[in-house]
């Protein structure tokens, strides 16, 4: 092995060591984690209590019953989705290969700190919206596979059928995204003879991914009654002002909200999204308006310093500069073939947000799929510029702040999680009636929910980590893990105390 490649292992091994270490300090959360853990959590899977997600859930199922395939598959899974990304981006070029992946995972890592609680330190959240993601990389390179090359037409079938029927059994947004690629892909195949049967199979497999998850009670009941799952989903509109008023309620959402909302807790889609309109206008006929690569990181800015994001001028900025994005491939001096590729990816990206604006449902993890496209574009048009030494380095450097800055909290939280482990056992052992246990200082930055919130959430608590029924939990707020065993007056002032109780109605089904 030459000292490059040498080098080149041993920096993904580096990767692959960080990535599992992340994995493995990732506390479980008490928002759907701890009944996904325990004989409920199962019962909801088979039974599709909650939703059709078969496949999401099965990941939820599986992370929360066992630490060890949670730290397998969310190490994994943080190490591939940059790798993959690399393997795109690069067309062949091995040496191409190490610098898109540094870029990439940085990217990626530089996704703030509301996004993290809800993908990379939820368990629950992780297999629902980060794997999918993963999974459509693998099928973006197998479809480039199997048009190139062909061969086997049979077996890639079978293959292309699976997984589409996997990779719809997720969210309904991506399931309804899924479906339309596989449309596209196999329409494009008729000419391709090799390709043909593959891609056919694979839309058939998604149209049963999507009849299986849109057949669910929950969705019926939703579009039925405009709400389900006890208020945690509603339509935003009402269907007694019929067609008209359902698509304004629906524009509404996804112009107003959606899509400005997606540059305003950290530049995670303004950086990517700068990277692509100056690049693409750079390498075009058009090459002044390289400089609109400014824009979004200046939208970002604006809306990090007033987090006003539904004003007419801002909704209009956004719309604009969401237009811009796609429109920068297309103008691009490259091969047609490699324009559209980079359009239908950045296509992906606000699409994938359409389906939830007929929902009231927000969160930050609704953006990981579309931060994702737009780097993998990003990384896709810089790959000559990523390549140079300067600009690896510059790369190389903010990953490794990246990685320090999060391995470091994780650390912390690590060492939060090892105690509370140590003074639960202790307390089982000694048969104490009381609990009291110390939270770190990462709230809200690395996790949103480790601690109980009320009686119904406490005892779950105990159920999953086997505490028994009679004791009382005391849970001290955060940054009281940092001057354990030591507990000054204000923060037993603000403990939240939980006594046994099965005084409560279950918040789900």
């Amino acid at each position: 092995m030459s000292k490059r490649s040498s080098a080149e292992t041993a920096l993904l091994l580096g990767a692959l060591v960080f990535y599992l270490y992340i994995a493995w300090s990732v506390p479980y959360s008490t928002t759907d984690d701890l009944q996904w853990g325990m004989d409920q959590g199962l019962r909801w899977w088979l039974q599709g209590s909650l939703n059709s997600r078969y496949v999401g859930n099965f990941f939820a199922v599986a992370m929360c019953h066992s630490p060890l395939v949670k730290t397998l598959i969310m190490g994994l899974t943080m190490f591939a989705i940059p790798l993959l990304m690399a393997r795109l981006a690069a067309r062949g070029e091995e040496r191409s290969l190490l610098p898109i992946y540094l870029a990439s995972s940085a990217g990626l890592l530089l996704m703030p700190p509301v996004m993290w609680q809800e993908t990379y330190a939820w368990v629950s959240g992780f297999g629902n919206y980060v794997v999918p993601t993963l999974l459509f990389l693998v099928w973006l390179l197998l479809v480039r596979r199997i048009v190139d090359r062909g061969g086997h037409r049979l077996l890639w079938a079978v293959l292309f059928l699976a997984l589409e029927v996997v990779m719809g059994l997720f969210v309904e947004n991506l399931t309804l995204l899924f479906l339309g690629a596989a449309l596209l892909t196999a329409l494009c195949s008729l000419g391709n003879k090799s390709a043909r049967l593959p891609l056919w199979a694979g839309f058939l497999g998604s149209a049963l991914a999507a009849a299986i998850i849109f057949g669910g009670g929950s969705f019926s009941q939703l579009l039925l009654e405009g709400s389900a799952l006890n208020g945690l989903r509603d339509l935003t509109f009402d269907w007694s002002g019929g067609l008209p008023a359902a698509l304004t309620g629906i524009l509404e959402q996804y112009f107003v909200r959606l899509l400005p909302i997606s540059f305003l807790r950290g530049p995670h889609i303004a950086l990517p999204s700068a990277v692509i309109l100056a690049l693409g206008f750079w390498n075009s006929r058009l090459r002044p308006l390289a400089l609109l690569g400014l824009l979004p990181l200046g939208y970002h800015g604006l809306l990090l310093q007033t987090e006003e994001y539904d004003t007419p001028v801002r909704v209009a900025v956004s719309a604009l500069i969401w237009a811009l994005v796609l429109l920068a491939p297309l103008v691009q001096r490259t091969e047609p073939s490699v324009k559209l590729g980079r359009f239908l990816l950045c296509l992906a990206a606000p699409l994938s947000l359409l389906p939830l604006a007929a929902t009231t449902t927000l969160g930050q993890r609704l953006y990981f799929f579309p931060m994702a496209m737009l780097i993998l574009t990003a990384a896709d048009m810089a790959a000559p510029l990523l390549a140079r030494w300067p600009v690896q380095l510059l790369t190389s450097g903010a990953l490794a702040a990246l990685m320090i800055c999060w391995g470091w909290m994780h650390w912390t939280v690590l060492g939060c999680t090892t105690l509370r482990e140590e003074l639960t056992s202790q307390a089982v052992e000694q048969g104490n009636d009381t609990l009291i246990l110390p939270t770190d200082r990462y709230e809200r930055v690395v996790w949103h929910t480790r601690n109980p919130w009320n009686v119904e959430y406490a005892d779950y608590y105990r159920q999953f980590y086997h505490i028994p029924d009679q004791v009382t939990l005391v849970i001290l707020p955060a940054g009281s893990y940092e001057c354990w065993p030591d507990v000054d007056p204000e923060q037993w002032e603000r403990r939240l105390e939980f006594f046994p109780s099965k005084d409560y109605t279950p918040s789900l089904p």
